[in-house]
């Protein structure tokens, strides 16, 4: 029997015996927005005034703290609440402005939502929406060697199993992003339970988890849970009217706030990646 390497490995081989590096993965860059709520007054023009200013984003300098320019976005993660009510009709206007393949709505680029607890309601139509746009209501996909994991609106004990399973073939080594709709501390962080929050951390221990970005509070910010960075967008249905601006380096992530009332950078952070 003739065993054929995988090319991969003999470039790898070779890339060994000459002493040259690998090359650097390339920069990935996404947007990260929240809790569109449309059924909810004024929500579809604010809306559209989002998706406008993501649309006109590449080429726009980065805060001087970070530096550079946006490249076009691989796609847009938007971390639940999509509706107010639930209601089909309601998802139908996310899907006018926001789309699913950057073709068929008013966003240039992909979307990739969570569900959020207001897109659940008595008969929960939004969820077997979702499946059919991107085949589960957790789901994952690859950007690169970046690992993208959408965990519904939070994860539960079916969608906790899932993760594991995913977690194993994915391995602990490739750099992992993220994100559903609930908080993990800090205001509006009582609706999953503790216990469901140990089991979470306990299924990323030894994975090299980028960061975490959730909804649901309707304000931008930061912080750090069991050691990993956390961030949240903003909502256009309250003041805190951000989106988030990720930008995957080989060695470091860049995460900026932009303000889409103001049109201004108004906070950016730095999250060193180990690859």
């Amino acid at each position: 029997m003739i065993f054929r390497a995988p090319a991969l490995l003999v470039a790898s081989a070779a890339m060994a015996l000459s002493g040259a590096k690998p090359p650097e993965p390339p920069t990935v860059t996404f947007f990260v927005a929240s809790d569109s709520h449309f059924g909810y007054r004024d929500m579809s023009e604010l809306n559209r005034v989002v998706v406008e200013q993501m649309n006109a984003m590449p080429g726009t300098a980065f805060p001087p703290e970070i530096g550079g320019v946006v490249d076009t976005p691989l796609g847009v993660v938007f971390t639940g609440d999509t509706t107010d009510n639930g209601t089909l009709e309601e998802f139908a206007e996310f899907e006018q402005v926001y789309g699913l393949t950057g073709k068929d709505g008013l966003l240039r680029f992909p979307v990739f939502e969570a569900i959020g607890n207001h897109d659940v309601n008595s008969e929960s139509p939004i969820k077997e929406v979702v499946t059919k746009r991107h085949g589960a209501i957790h789901y994952a996909w690859d950007w690169g060697d970046l690992r993208m994991i959408c965990l519904d609106m939070y994860p539960d004990d079916v969608t906790r199993e899932w993760l594991e399973d995913e977690l194993e073939r994915v391995g602990s080594h490739r750099p992992l992003i993220v994100y559903f709709h609930y908080a993990m501390e800090g205001p509006y962080s009582d609706s999953w339970t503790q216990d469901e929050k140990r089991a979470f951390a306990a299924a990323l221990a030894g994975h090299n988890v980028l960061a975490i970005f959730h909804g649901h509070w309707h304000r931008y910010g930061h912080y750090v849970w069991n050691g990993m960075p956390v961030f949240r967008p903003g909502s256009p249905k309250h003041p805190s009217n951000q989106f988030l601006v990720v930008r995957v380096r080989p060695r470091e992530m860049d995460v900026a706030a932009w303000d889409f009332d103001k049109r201004a950078w108004i906070e950016s952070w730095t999250v060193t990646v180990r690859r």
